[in-house]
C-alpha cells in the first residue's frame, strides 16, 4: 500500500534531539548511584563473609576445647594417684602402670599428652593453662576444697585454660575460660 509524503509523521531536528538518550547530568547521576551502590554491596560482602569466617572459627575453637576436656576428663577418672605436679606439668600412675603425663608448653602454646611412647597435641592456641589439685573434703559450708600438701593425698584435679585464635592480623576468638574439677576414682587402689 502506497502511503502518501504528506500522512507521515517528519520530525524536526530539535525534536530528535531530545529524544535521542541522556544528557551529561543524567548519565553522571546514574553513574554516581550506581557507584554507591556497588560500593555498599562490597562492604555488605566482606562484612557477611568476615563474620562468617570468625563464626566458623569460633565454632571449632569451642569444639577443640571439648574434646580436650574429655580426654583429660576421660583420662584423670582413670588414673590411681599423682605423681608430679609442676606450674606447667601433671604426671600420673595411670591404671596400667605406665606413666601418664600433661604438659603444658606456653611458648607453644600447645597442651600435649604423654604415655608411653604416645605424645599427642591435645589443645592448641591456649595462652593460659593452669593446674591445682585438691583433697577430698570440702571445706565447711562452701563447695571449696582443701589444697593438697603432699601429691599422695590428691583427689581432685582442677584444669583451668583459655584459648584465643587470630584471623586477620588480629585475636578475634576467645573462648571462655574452660574449667573443671576432676575426681580421680581409682585413687583406692594405690
Amino acid at each position: 500500500m502506497f502511503v502518501a509524503p504528506a500522512s507521515r509523521t517528519t520530525f524536526t531536528r530539535t525534536h530528535l534531539s531530545r529524544a535521542s538518550g541522556l544528557t551529561l547530568v543524567e548519565l553522571m547521576v546514574a553513574i554516581a548511584v550506581t557507584s554507591l551502590m556497588v560500593v555498599v554491596m562490597l562492604i555488605l560482602a566482606v562484612s557477611t563473609g568476615r563474620s562468617f569466617v570468625e563464626m566458623v572459627n569460633y565454632v571449632d575453637l569451642d569444639h577443640n576445647n571439648r574434646m580436650a576436656m574429655d580426654i583429660m576428663t576421660r583420662d584423670l577418672r582413670q588414673v590411681r594417684g599423682l605423681e608430679t605436679l609442676t606450674s606447667t606439668s601433671m604426671s600420673f600412675f595411670d591404671n596400667d602402670g605406665q606413666l601418664l603425663q600433661y604438659s603444658y608448653s606456653p611458648t607453644d602454646q600447645t597442651l600435649v599428652r604423654l604415655k608411653g611412647a604416645e605424645k599427642v597435641v591435645v589443645l592448641e592456641g591456649c595462652n593460659k593453662m593452669q593446674f591445682a589439685v585438691y583433697q577430698r573434703t570440702p571445706k565447711s559450708n562452701t563447695f571449696d576444697l582443701y589444697p593438697v600438701t603432699q601429691t599422695t593425698n590428691t583427689k581432685v584435679v582442677s584444669v583451668t585454660w583459655n584459648c584465643t585464635r587470630k584471623m586477620f592480623g588480629r585475636t578475634v576468638n576467645s573462648e571462655q575460660a574452660q574449667t573443671a574439677r576432676i575426681v580421680i576414682r581409682n585413687k583406692n587402689e594405690l
